[in-house]
């Protein structure tokens, strides 16, 4: 006849849990050239999590994770919070050009090239153009411009 046994088959040693955080493998972009580029390179440098990221941002972790591995680039809405978090305008063109300092103005204030046609009240095309230093403006419309770039 078996008695019944209270003893338990295995005996804890103790509740102690450690966790240690998966280090990130990713390398750190060589050179920065695209704007996925610039926010995972000052991201690693600095060590900020990515919840913090994309609280400041105000974007998901997959929209952030999508702008780092390139898979797509942010909207033009998201430029001012981006420029703030790193600190610095990120944007290859050059800036002496009334093109660099219209896309400038606009990657500042978030406008798309639409928007942008919208407030010198002329058409997107010509803002293309503009930018693209393929055609200059008229010669009053190109004083225009750069007084509001230049002051806004």
């Amino acid at each position: 006849m078996a008695h019944a046994c209270n003893i338990p088959l295995a005996i804890p040693f103790s509740e102690l849990t450690n966790s240690v955080p998966i280090p990130d493998k990713r390398l750190f972009p060589e050179t920065a050239q695209t704007i996925g580029d610039h926010i995972k390179s000052h991201r690693l440098k600095n060590n900020i999590p990515i919840k913090t990221i994309i609280e400041q941002l105000g974007i998901n972790r997959d929209t952030l994770r999508g702008w780092e591995l390139n898979l797509f680039q942010p909207f033009v809405k998201h430029y001012p919070k981006i420029i703030q978090l790193l600190g610095y305008y990120p944007f290859p063109k050059e800036l002496n050009t009334l093109g660099g300092k219209i896309k400038k103005y606009r990657y500042l204030n978030g406008l798309t090239q639409r928007q942008f046609a919208e407030l010198m009240h002329t058409d997107v095309t010509a803002v293309w153009f503009w930018e693209a230093d393929k055609r200059l403006p008229l010669p009053l419309t190109k004083e225009a411009i750069e007084r509001f770039v230049c002051t806004g």
